[in-house]
């Protein structure tokens, strides 16, 4: 496990409640969820950026769509296809 760093940030209220009701029922702390939240987009960006290395040229927007749906994953691509985001490195 990495190291941890001490941050401050600002939720909305609502985001706040949501993750402390998580952390209670989860029985973890808020620092627990809110690292997962930020897992859990680290892996979706990762599945994106798969895709797009695979070449999704004959899967349709709504193939991928469904892709994206059954496993989480946010919608981060923008623009036409095969022209995604440019990564660092």
């Amino acid at each position: 496990m990495a190291t941890a760093a001490k941050i401050s940030v600002s939720v909305s209220r609502d985001d706040l409640a949501w993750a402390r009701k998580r952390a209670r029922a989860q029985r973890t702390s808020l620092s627990a969820v809110v690292s997962e939240a930020l897992l859990r987009q680290r892996q979706a960006e990762a599945g994106v950026r798969l895709l797009e290395d695979l070449g999704t040229d004959d899967i349709t927007e709504a193939d991928l769509d469904a892709i994206r749906s059954e496993l989480g994953w946010a919608p981060t691509r923008k623009g036409r296809r095969g022209q995604g985001r440019k990564r660092a490195g």
